[in-house]
């Protein structure tokens, strides 16, 4: 994918969020069952890395059963509600000054985005929803290498893929790219410009369908190995597949 198009998709990503965030947020009030089912598995005392971390729900539930957190997200909106709900939870009586829990703004699609955590390394990285909004393959591939890299040994990478197409419903918000001035040649397979409304307003979305094939092959790619893929979520149970690799 040529470098304009990526900073084209990214750009109308980065925007979405920046206009409804807030609004995105009040859709998802509780944790997926597919993260829960995850941060179950998190050890107290692990080191935890969030990438795309939103209002800070994994990082609260994460605190308090005593691992070190950090977040971060690009969108500044979302970092200013993440410090928000997180000092309104310890006003409530949460307690996570050791060990710390911290929110930064960071985007994935810089190379130096890991400057934010200088040398430190991870137990579990953790992306949920994220990866499917990273435009192009080798985007994708160098996100979970940096990743990789920042792992511990034996430490685990975890994200979560939305599936979507499964749903008739959520396929009918697709949305030719020639509303955003693209032809279907400039994208990639499995590319989509999904359309998202609430409230009376209106945004539009760039989404991968990354499927299981190519989560094992971004593993292979980044020397880690496959423990697990499950799917969760959504009134089906499978509108996310969570995807489990580990640091050799």
């Amino acid at each position: 994918m040529e470098t304009s198009i990526i900073q084209k998709l990214a750009a109308l990503n980065a925007a979405f969020y920046e206009a409804h965030g807030e609004n995105f947020a009040e859709t998802r009030p509780r944790l997926p069952s597919g993260v829960q089912r995850i941060l179950e598995k998190i050890p107290s005392g692990s080191r935890v890395l969030e990438l795309g971390c939103g209002d800070g729900k994994v990082g609260r539930r994460l605190a308090a059963r005593g691992c070190a957190y950090v977040g971060i997200d690009a969108s500044e909106a979302m970092i200013k509600r993440a410090e928000t709900f997180t000092e309104n939870w310890t006003l409530r009586g949460g307690e996570f000054s050791t060990p710390p829990i911290l929110f930064l703004q960071a985007d994935v699609l810089t190379p130096n985005w890991q400057n934010c955590v200088e040398d430190q390394t991870f137990t579990y990285i953790l992306g949920f929803a994220v990866w499917h909004h990273l435009p192009g393959a080798e985007t994708r591939a160098r996100v979970v290498r940096e990743c990789a890299a920042r792992l511990a040994e034996g430490g685990r990478l975890v994200f979560s893929n939305w599936q979507f197409t499964r749903s008739e419903r959520l396929r009918a918000r697709a949305r030719p790219w020639a509303e955003l001035g693209l032809r279907e040649e400039q994208v990639e397979p499995n590319d989509f410009l999904l359309s998202w409304e609430r409230k009376g307003r209106r945004g539009l979305r760039y989404v991968h369908l990354l499927d299981e094939a190519e989560a094992r092959q971004l593993a292979g790619q980044a020397g880690l190995r496959v423990l697990d893929i499950f799917s969760a979520d959504g009134v089906s149970g499978d509108l996310a597949e969570y995807v489990i690799l580990e640091r050799a």
